[in-house]
């Protein structure tokens, strides 16, 4: 095919060069420049006044360098100074940058929606040199290396008007940025006489969710569509690597202050004297920074975090200790009193923490100290548990007015419904619940010996302790002494059938052992009770005899009317068959049984006996519980 005439034309013209721009220099002295931004919501206003600028060399040829000075003011009171290299073709600069009292105040509404706050006061300082340019890739690099300092900062919360984020300084000594690859090197990171507000408004929101959070704009849901295929999962790239590392975090004089209005009355505290020094953070995965803090709730509690952390890697790692000291609790009564149903009169939280968490896996383990905790009035609350609270603190208190929980916690971070304080306050309440279901149980748990010390049972028919059921009470009396604030009932029980048996087999004992009784007093011995006496079993028919002889009843006669001999087991038969055991003797026993329990262990305490209460039984017959004997003494405390 022939090529037309125009395409030949249009191949035999050169290409046109680029323009060629040359200036040799440019000078301004003394300068104005008003600018307003209207993309923000509200308009920002820049005035940059008192403006000098000196160019020399601009140009458009590939690799020209010139020069450039810059200085101004800027809303009369900050002031930029820069100098350095500029390069047209390809575009870089080399530059000396300083920032001084670059107001923050002016430039609120570019950060207004992404953080609700209005700025009262601060300013940005900063001294380094800056370098711009671009890649063989055509992207921007930015490298940095100065100072920069944040002064005199403060801020209040738009919707509660108070205020939020207060500093005097915040200072980054030696930065290095990178922007490609990402890298960031900062010597030093000091933080001064720092102070916040977190609050808990009256709907239980956190004002750092509103102040940080986005607003959510409702839209009309539209008409239902048919479900289409779900799409395939997205390939997710690789983020690229970036390399962080701070050598040293300072914090000093900071000061926290913390208060609930979702609780009447408004509880509030203030975490102060805040400082210490966190050392080597690094996103290196091998790395671990030092950690060392500490501060005071409302001067006197002391707060100490120490141990190592790396926040920077892509899996969390953290190995703290966190010790709290001596928290007064009588503060925490706007939480008690809703919660709990009670003011708190006195006591004392301490707390250590040990918390572990590596390749997304917790641990933790969380020793709770309660000293003299002690609930006060009655208070009127919906939200109030049901649970019987002071039981629980009664049975967790131990003489010294000491409460001691150990709660381990284990879990992985990437479960949504994994939360530690909630597992921790889920331990707690199943506490107060045990206290109210299975209290010997908890304390048990906590002395040893677990829910087989709520009952202690009885041969048939006796009111004997045996060895086993004496060592219990001393268990028992051991856990009343540690815990001087529990009381306990005791309810004596029959097994209204065997207990009937096995009480005609006492009374039938008895009245041989009156027998030997009586010659032991004939022959001037020390007389024991007549429990105490021990009939042989080479004596046994012989005081089966006499007390054979005793009994009033109808017995078998020879012919000339006289009672006859009988064979022992005939004569056990009719005095037992004679022996009337009624109600009455039952009740008797198990109120017996309820004594010898209350004797037991008032004796082996010391236990003070005003402490336990002897109850009348309702029924003579326990309610029925598996593998007990209805022959037996229940307990309950209170």
């Amino acid at each position: 095919m022939k090529q037309t005439e125009k395409q030949v034309s249009e191949k035999s013209k050169p290409a046109e060069k680029p323009w060629l721009i040359k200036v040799g220099q440019i000078l301004l002295d003394d300068y104005t420049i008003k600018a307003v931004d209207q993309a923000p919501a509200e308009p920002v206003n820049l005035v940059m006044d008192q403006l000098r600028l000196r160019a020399d060399r601009l140009s458009t040829a590939e690799g020209q360098k010139g020069s450039a000075t810059l200085d101004l003011r800027l809303n009369q009171k900050g002031t930029i100074s820069t100098e350095g290299t500029i390069e047209l073709n390809p575009v870089s600069a080399r530059l000396k940058l300083n920032l001084k009292e670059i107001e923050i105040k002016p430039l609120q509404p570019y950060f207004t929606e992404e953080v609700k706050v209005s700025v009262t006061d601060g300013a940005v300082s900063t001294t380094g040199n800056l370098t711009l340019g671009f890649s063989d890739k055509n992207e921007l690099q930015t490298t940095y290396q100065g100072n920069i300092s944040l002064t005199r900062f403060a801020s209040i919360d738009k919707k509660n008007a108070e205020d939020f984020l207060k500093m005097e300084a915040l200072v980054l000594d030696d930065l290095r940025f990178d922007s490609t690859p990402f890298s960031v090197a900062i010597k030093g990171i000091s933080l001064n006489n720092f102070y916040a507000q977190v609050m808990v408004n009256p709907d239980g929101t956190l004002n750092l969710q509103q102040i940080f959070g986005k607003e959510e704009v409702k839209k009309e849901s539209p008409p239902p569509k048919e479900k289409a295929p779900a799409p395939p999962p997205e390939k997710k790239t690789p983020e690229p690597s970036r390399n962080i590392k701070i050598e040293t975090v300072t914090l000093q004089g900071g000061r926290v202050h913390f208060s609930d209005k979702s609780v009447q009355p408004d509880y509030s505290a203030k975490l102060v004297e805040i400082g210490g020094r966190i050392t080597g953070l690094s996103s290196e995965e091998i790395s671990r920074a030092d950690v060392e803090l500490r501060a005071k709730l409302d001067e006197y509690a002391p707060l100490e975090i120490t141990g190592k952390i790396n926040p920077l890697k892509e899996d969390l790692f953290i190995d703290l200790k966190v010790r709290f000291k001596d928290m007064e609790l009588s503060p925490m009564t706007p939480y008690s009193g809703k919660y709990v149903g009670y003011t708190v009169e006195k006591g004392k939280l301490s707390l250590d923490l040990k918390y572990l968490i590596d390749k997304r896996k917790l641990d933790a383990q969380n020793q709770i100290f309660m000293d003299q905790f002690t609930l006060g009035e009655k208070v009127e609350s919906p939200h109030a548990t049901k649970l019987p609270v002071k039981l629980a603190i009664a049975l967790l208190k131990d003489r010294k007015g000491e409460i001691k929980l150990d709660i381990p916690v284990t879990g992985s971070l990437d479960d949504p419904k994994f939360s530690v304080w909630g597992i921790i306050l889920k331990i707690l309440i199943n506490l107060i619940a045990k206290a109210a279901t299975s209290p010997f149980a908890l304390l048990g748990a906590i002395v040893g010996g677990g829910e087989e010390t709520s009952f202690v049972e009885f041969d048939y028919g006796s009111i004997h302790l045996a060895e086993p059921n004496a060592k219990k009470l001393e268990a028992i009396a051991k856990a009343l002494f540690d815990r001087p604030s529990l009381k306990m009932d005791v309810e004596g029980h029959v097994d209204m059938e065997k207990d009937k048996e096995g009480l005609k087999q006492v009374l039938f004992q008895r009245k041989l052992k009156a027998q030997k009784l009586r010659e032991m007093v004939k022959k001037g011995e020390t007389v024991p009770s007549v429990d105490e006496v021990k009939i042989e079993k080479q004596e046994y028919e012989k005081y089966l005899k006499m007390a054979y002889k005793e009994e009033k009843f109808p017995k078998p006669r020879n012919v000339l009317g006289m009672a006859k001999d009988i064979p022992a087991p005939e004569m056990e038969k009719l005095i037992l068959t004679h022996i009337e055991v009624k109600e009455s003797d039952l009740r008797t026993l198990a109120s017996q049984r309820a004594m010898k329990v209350k004797e037991a262990i008032v004796k082996s305490g010391p236990v003070e006996p005003e402490r336990i209460f002897v109850l009348e039984p309702k029924s003579l017959a326990p309610e029925k519980k598996e593998k007990l004997k209805d022959s037996r003494v229940d307990f309950k405390l209170k």
